[in-house]
C-alpha cells in the first residue's frame, strides 16, 4: 500500500509506503510521487513514513533509486524518514547512501513534522 499527499502550505511532499510493494503497485507510487512534487517550490521538504514497509527485492531497490534520483532533480530539500522494520531502514539507508544525500530518522510523523519545522526556519533568510 502506499499514499502520497503534498501540502502546498508548508512545501513538503507526504509519502507512505507499507506492506509488500509489488511491480504494478510501485510504479503507480512512483508515478504518483513525481506527480505531488511537480506541485512544490526548490527546497521543499519529504517525510516518508516507512514503518510498516517490508523490504524490497532488487528490482524494488534500483525502482527506489531512481526515486530518489527524481526527487533530487526536482530539487527536494531535506528528508525525514519514519522508520520500523530494521530491514527496511538499512535498505533505505544505503538508497540514501547512493543516492549522494543525506536523510534523517524520526520515530513518528509528528517528529518528523516538527523536525522539518526546525530544519525549514532555519534556512529561511
Amino acid at each position: 500500500m502506499f499514499a502520497v499527499t503534498s501540502d502546498l502550505e508548508r512545501n513538503r511532499l507526504y509519502i507512505t509506503l507499507s506492506g509488500h510493494l509489488d511491480g504494478p503497485e510501485r510504479q503507480a507510487a512512483i508515478k504518483a510521487l513525481i506527480a505531488e512534487s511537480a506541485k512544490l517550490t526548490e527546497g521543499f521538504g519529504v517525510v516518508t513514513d516507512i514503518s510498516a514497509l517490508h523490504a524490497s527485492n532488487e528490482e524494488g531497490f534500483k525502482d527506489l533509486l531512481r526515486v530518489k534520483a527524481a526527487l533530487k532533480l526536482k530539487g527536494a530539500g531535506p528528508i525525514i524518514r519514519v522508520v520500523g522494520i530494521p530491514l527496511s531502514r538499512i535498505q533505505f539507508e544505503r538508497i540514501t547512501e547512493a543516492g549522494g544525500y543525506h536523510a534523517e530518522e524520526a520515530t513518528s510523523l509528528q517528529a518528523a513534522d516538527r523536525r522539518l519545522d526546525e530544519l525549514q526556519a532555519g534556512a529561511r533568510p
